[in-house]
């Protein structure tokens, strides 16, 4: 057989495919072709689009919104994705029993975490299930001391800081959401939580692991086994992988040898005991789920505090606003309850505004698994085509926030809630795939924002138009970094000078 007839089979073959599968997915077609977006080549769909740096990606993103507005499709390769921007018909969709599993992109988390909570395999909604009790407000109230004594101890590293030294302080911050976490949701005492096998390491390459997660989520290349493997790419992962299994392995291990000894209360049962106690999972299900929630509680609320410090740092009137209500509301020494902090009014906006320009998810996908109509009945989306919700861009959108790229706590007054539209801010997702941990994350953070004032003033680095220069991987962050400032208050606060 010459080349030319093989060559030529090929192209009949690849052809013979193609209409093959138009055909069998003719309705998604039909009903794809009502819904605007960017002209799409054959095979690789609109993936050119978003071959660019993490940095750039939000921007195309916001490209698309601006020509095609509040809905428009777009293809990666034979994956059909229509991206939703209008309010209503995100708390719709993302409520609808229709619409409640993870989309394609969360499985290339699976080699990483599993088929689990996160991503959104078969065992989710019982492995969330086990999960919960953990997480709520009971729970929550229950490791309050263990969020003021952490809190303390940060507020303490950082009065010692020389005021003249600039520094990001999500670096010490995450120390501290670190043993937080440790010492409440993986259940572990004070001194496990500091000898946790690998414990440093893998917090200071989370990083390194989300940038290699939105890699492979981002540029359709890498999703092709022979050039991940070439570029070096697969010996990352496997490196990540081993961390991943070696760290939550070893938390398992010290709770598995805890438990043969007492079991604790059930209002003190973190998620791995809780998990280990079910008997439902198994071994290596514990370790991915641990892991899971290990890490979308401690990086994430320090993300979320870093970002609240840093915005007050730059913003001074806010800063002696909420100082001024913590002396007021809570003194200037006790521990506060998650009860307490519901009366931090400013505290609360700030938050809330924070949570607002980084978002804890800068995009997040779900499948469609049956026919939901959208847009007052003008769309349908068809089975099988991939939800993309633009979180971020939602945050940013000037139809809901005035002057949106700016810092502006006062958003959240409660005369300006009502002028808006509820369901335009979402920071935590919605429906039954929600954040599991957002009772959890919102103590932890305001309780460390509390302490951090009560001791040191913060002073800002750079301009406000530093804040805006951001970076994507899976989150939104400062791209520069949470750089400040500190200075010691004036007086005396738990004996220190």
């Amino acid at each position: 057989m010459s080349w030319y007839t093989a060559f030529f089979g090929l192209v009949l073959a690849g052809l013979s495919f193609w209409q093959y599968w138009r055909w069998t997915h003719r309705r998604m077609l039909e009903l794809a072709a009502k819904v605007p977006g960017p002209p799409a080549l054959p095979i690789l769909g609109n993936a050119l689009i978003f071959m660019v740096n993490p940095g750039e990606l939000l921007d195309k993103i916001a490209m698309l919104c601006d020509v095609y507005g509040d809905y428009f499709k777009f293809w990666l390769g034979p994956d059909l994705n229509i991206c939703v921007k209008n309010p209503a018909d995100i708390r719709t969709l993302l409520t609808s029993n229709k619409v409640n599993h993870k989309g394609p992109l969360y499985d290339l988390m699976v080699p990483f975490i599993g088929p689990g909570i996160l991503t959104g395999g078969p065992t989710w909604r019982n492995h969330r299930k086990i999960a919960t009790p953990a997480y709520n407000k009971k729970a929550v109230e229950h490791f309050s001391m263990i969020f003021n004594d952490e809190a303390q101890q940060l507020a303490q590293v950082l009065v010692n800081k020389d005021p003249k030294m600039e520094f990001d302080i999500y670096k010490d911050v995450v120390k501290f959401t670190t043993q937080s976490v440790n010492q409440t949701l993986m259940g572990l005492s004070k001194e496990e939580s500091q000898n946790i096998y690998r414990m440093d390491e893998m917090v200071s390459k989370t990083r390194a692991l989300y940038d290699l997660l939105f890699a492979k989520m981002t540029r359709w290349w890498l999703q092709i086994p022979l050039i991940y493997w070439l570029i070096g790419e697969k010996k990352k992962q496997d490196y990540n992988i081993k961390l991943i299994n070696d760290f939550a392995g070893d938390i398992v291990k010290k709770r598995r040898k805890a438990l043969g000894t007492s079991i604790p209360d059930d209002e003190s049962l973190g998620i791995v005991d809780r998990y280990i106690l079910s008997g439902e999972l198994t071994e290596q299900e514990i370790i991915w789920d641990t892991f899971t929630l290990f890490t979308t509680s401690q990086e994430a609320a320090a993300k979320v505090a870093s970002g609240v410090l840093t915005f007050l740092s730059h913003l001074p009137d806010w800063q002696e606003r909420v100082y001024n209500e913590i002396i007021e509301v809570l003194g200037p020494h006790d521990p506060v309850s998650s009860e307490q902090l519901k009366q931090l009014q400013y505290l609360d906006m700030v938050y809330k505004e924070t949570l607002r320009c980084l978002s804890i998810a800068a995009l997040i996908q779900r499948t469609v698994e049956e026919e939901i109509t959208i847009n007052e009945g003008k769309f349908t989306l068809p089975g099988g085509t991939s939800l993309v919700i633009p979180i971020h861009h939602l945050h940013r959108d000037p139809r809901y926030w005035e002057d949106p790229w700016t810092v502006k706590p006062e958003r959240f007054l409660p005369e300006n809630v009502k002028k808006r539209d509820p369901n335009a801010f979402v920071p935590f997702s919605l429906g039954p795939m929600d954040c599991l941990g957002r009772v959890y994350a919102t103590a932890l953070v305001k309780t460390i924002i509390v302490w951090v004032l009560r001791y040191v003033r913060l002073q800002p680095v750079g301009t406000m138009d530093d804040l805006n220069k951001l970076h994507v991987a899976i989150s939104v962050s400062i791209a520069g970094g949470y750089n400040v400032r500190v200075q010691r208050r004036n007086g005396r606060i738990n004996g220190m000078a």
